[in-house]
């Protein structure tokens, strides 16, 4: 994966975005393992759902959660299911490889 640091972007309160296989970090913010591992996991989800279908239901799950969670946008985020996947795992260094096809599923 390719890593682009940028002054700008993702906005202020997050430290990384995975847009395809290239993770934006969010200067002066580094990446350290489990942020790298966290953001490989979205790019296993990515591929699962050939990256059009990922954001659909990334937003689609967003949306629900903001109902879901009256309207509270940090604990509908952290509650996407690939998200929780993503943070559930960032620190086993293994899991990518032992990861199952379609494993967010089992976070919803």
């Amino acid at each position: 994966m390719k890593i682009i640091y940028a002054k700008h972007f993702p906005p202020k309160g997050y430290k990384a975005i995975t847009i395809g296989p290239v993770i934006i970090v969010r200067k002066p913010n580094h990446l350290d393992t489990s942020d790298y591992n966290h953001e490989r996991i979205h790019w296993e989800q990515y591929k699962e759902l050939l990256i059009v279908f990922f954001w659909v239901l990334y937003i689609l799950n967003f949306i629900f959660n903001m109902f879901r969670y009256k309207f509270n946008w940090h604990t509908a985020y952290k509650n996407i299911c690939f998200e929780n996947e993503a943070y559930y795992n960032q620190f086993d260094t293994d899991y990518i490889v032992n990861r199952k096809h379609y494993s967010w599923i089992k976070y919803i």
